[in-house]
């Protein structure tokens, strides 16, 4: 009906445009171009009227078919239930399979077989108990599985020692400071625990970490917080070192407030020579009693030549103060006696043996 409407109505509309086209003048120059046109245009709006009515066909079809996919597919999915803010469980599940009992040398069952591959360049005439020691060292069993040891597991690393005792008149303060060093054994401060760093320095160096951090510093200087700090502990005063050495590499582990690297009084390259002749170190008290320890410092340091240049800045540093060169022999005199021969004497064996040592 709607096609036969449409049809109708174009053949009336064609009509009246040729009727107006008739009311020209016949005398007109310009009909046969008119009736073109009017031809034409019938036909273009035939054209495009068979597009719209195909067009809404086609559309109406598709809709139709959406409605009843929907429809058919409601009934046969079922609700998935959204669950919000649930976390995601990423889990990694080893399922074990039972496999065959075998029987073992030693004639135990075992469910489960832990299978190992060896390399084939083995000596067929070794015994087979030796094998299987060699394979049992190399093995560890981490849970239900057995893998191989790690390197590091199975051969530790070795300590390096510290060196041999020479007979120095300086020993007997080294191993005072050595122990001092180590009555705090946990080194921190503001900027965190800085423990790992000396022995980190020291192992660079090849050398152990009393050798790095004591032996590290100047003669002089050691014999200065040696009478400062036996003094220390008379006076009850418990005090230890956070930093004493440091080379240019142990400068750059540090933190906060320092100097820069190669300029550092712990054993900067520039500034001292480096390794021997440190003259610095961090102090800090035994018992958490820094304060009384840098209080003692202030009161009686001069006297071993001994100052605390930066109260404010970094209260913990400690360094030599005024003639310290002739402190220092007058401190190491009344230690070891004011006899020149008898030093003399002391350091004369100290060099015998060293020299003994190094040509073995």
């Amino acid at each position: 009906m709607i096609a036969l409407a449409g049809a109708v109505m174009r053949h009336l509309g064609a009509q009246m445009v040729l009727r107006r086209v008739s009311l020209r003048s016949a005398s007109s120059l310009h009909w046969p171009a008119v009736a073109l046109g009017a031809v034409s245009t019938i036909r273009y709006q035939d054209a495009v009227g068979a597009l719209k009515l195909a067009a809404g066909a086609f559309a109406g079809a598709a809709v139709t078919i959406a409605i009843m996919n929907y429809q058919e597919g409601s009934q046969d999915v079922p609700a998935v239930k959204t669950v919000q803010n649930e976390p995601v469980r990423n889990e990694t599940v080893v399922y074990r399979r039972e496999r065959q009992i075998l029987q073992v040398d030693a004639g135990q069952t075992h469910p489960y077989t832990e299978q190992v591959e060896v390399s084939d360049d083995l000596d067929d005439e070794a015994p087979a108990s030796s094998f299987k020691q060699s394979i049992k060292q190399a093995l560890i069993k981490v849970g239900g599985f057995v893998t191989f040891a790690s390197r590091e597991a199975a051969e530790p690393e070795a300590a390096i020692a510290p060196r041999k005792k020479t007979g120095s008149i300086m020993d007997e303060v080294d191993d005072y400071l050595w122990e001092v060093y180590q009555r705090v054994p946990v080194k921190k401060d503001g900027t965190g625990d800085f423990t790992w760093k000396d022995p980190a320095a020291a192992k660079r160096m090849g050398l152990a970490l009393q050798d790095y951090v004591i032996t590290g510093m100047d003669p002089e200087f050691r014999e200065q917080l040696y009478h400062a700090g036996k003094a220390m502990d008379a006076a009850g005063v418990q005090w230890s070192m956070l930093s004493a050495f440091r080379d240019d590499y142990r400068q750059r582990l540090a933190s906060g407030f320092k100097a820069s690297v190669g300029n550092s009084l712990h054993g900067g390259s520039r500034r001292t020579g480096g390794y021997g002749h440190g003259r610095a170190i961090d102090i800090t008290g035994a018992d958490s009693n820094m304060h009384e320890v840098w209080q003692w410092i202030d009161d009686h340091g001069a006297k071993y030549g001994l100052n605390r240049p930066m109260p404010g800045a970094d209260p913990a540093h400690i360094q030599q103060r005024g003639d310290v060169h002739r402190i220092a022999i007058a401190l190491r005199d009344s230690r070891v006696g004011s006899n020149t021969e008898v030093v003399a004497a002391k350091a004369s064996t100290g060099k015998t043996r060293v020299a003994k040592a190094s040509s073995r």
